[in-house]
């Protein structure tokens, strides 16, 4: 038996003992103290004395998610079977599934926390050498025991259950559910959440009242307008083509910013898989068209009309009034979730030039 073996074998076993608790309660007693939160709406997070108490709504339906106990003395916290996980804070050697944590992470200034990553190619940014424990969906269990990180922060998914597996190695993980919240401040808001994991509390409530300040003065010079452009959004995708609905992250971005996307009829919170003859039908007279593509170089009109014929009889092709994101220059994933001002102020630059916003585009440039 190897070493790698041994140390799979004890940590299975301490798992095995952590989980025979019957009492799911928390050993947090008294009254405490919520802390607000503004625009998310599916954490909460409690404070008593040095310690806080989270817990994640599930999104997907009834019940929790998750829920933990963040102290830096977890001496402090009574003696108690099972329950909620309590979490040492801040994390000094975090494995983080996701370039969009990274970045904020980074932000906070605590990149020597990170000790491990998923799917390294993805992830940039770092300067320091990390452990690449392998492919997000179904990560590299040896590598993840020898890295024995103090939380693991993965982005669960209703259908996954690729997850059950690291709970068996007996190591907290944190399901970092921000992308569902429904709105782009709420998302956002979940780095007070983030702050806490990594001792960034204040930086992180700073941040956040600084992007929202942000935020609501670029959607304030847009409310008088009569202008509404509509926007179509993305490309085809096989043979789908997703747009936005009016209630998703992405669509209450544009009525913040002023617009509006293509199709007001699909009033859902996710995306709408249209074919392109049915976006065609209704988008063809669109005002603008934006569009995420990942390259190394900048995309051109030529080359995005010889993708495929019907992208040329869009009004905005013909126009000229394509903008697109190249998702690898602009490390769009990693910095957009946690700073919807930046998007706001893109669109609304796209979409109202007439306000003269004096600044630079973050993620979007127009097709030439």
């Amino acid at each position: 038996m190897n070493r790698t073996q041994i140390l799979l074998l004890s940590v299975v076993a301490s798992a095995l003992l952590f989980s025979c608790g019957g009492n799911t309660a928390s050993p947090l007693m008294g009254e405490g103290d919520t802390i607000p939160m503004r625009y998310a709406k599916n954490i909460t997070m409690v404070r008593y004395g040095d310690c806080v108490e989270v817990t994640l709504k599930n999104p997907w339906g009834e019940g929790l998610l998750g829920s933990y106990i963040l102290t830096s003395d977890p001496d402090a916290i009574p003696p108690y079977e099972g329950g909620t996980p309590v979490i040492t804070t801040p994390l000094k050697n975090a494995l983080v599934f996701t370039a969009v944590h990274c970045g904020l992470i980074c932000e906070f200034g605590m990149e020597e926390s990170i000790g491990g990553v998923c799917e390294k190619e993805y992830i940039h940014g770092l300067t320091k050498e990390v452990v690449d424990c392998g492919n997000g969906m179904s990560p590299n269990q040896e590598r993840i025991i020898q890295l024995r990180p103090d939380a693991m922060l993965v982005s669960p998914f209703e259908s996954n259950t690729g997850h059950d597996k690291l709970g068996q190695l007996g190591m907290p993980i944190i399901e970092c559910a921000e992308y569902m919240e429904s709105t782009a401040l709420g998302r956002a808001e979940w780095m007070k959440f983030y702050g806490l994991l990594f001792g960034k509390e204040k930086e992180a409530n700073a941040m956040f009242d600084a992007l929202v300040a942000k935020y609501d003065s670029l959607s304030a010079l847009v409310k008088k307008s009569d202008k509404r452009p509509r926007i179509l959004s993305e490309e085809l995708y096989g043979n789908v083509w997703y747009q936005p609905g009016v209630h998703s992250t992405i669509g209450q971005l544009y009525a913040d910013a002023g617009a509006q996307t293509a199709f007001p009829e699909y009033t859902q919170s996710g995306s709408v898989p249209l074919s392109a003859e049915q976006v065609y039908a209704a988008a063809h007279d669109a005002d603008v068209w934006l569009m995420r593509y990942d390259s190394d170089t900048s995309q051109t009109l030529a080359e995005l009309g010889a993708q495929s014929d019907i992208y040329r009889r869009f009004d905005a092709f013909k126009q000229g009034n394509v903008w697109g994101c190249n998702t690898r220059t602009s490390r769009f994933y990693e910095r957009s979730p946690f700073h919807p001002d930046r998007m706001l102020s893109d669109i609304i630059q796209i979409t109202h030039p007439e306000v003269g916003i004096k600044e630079p585009m973050y993620f979007y440039k127009k097709l030439k």
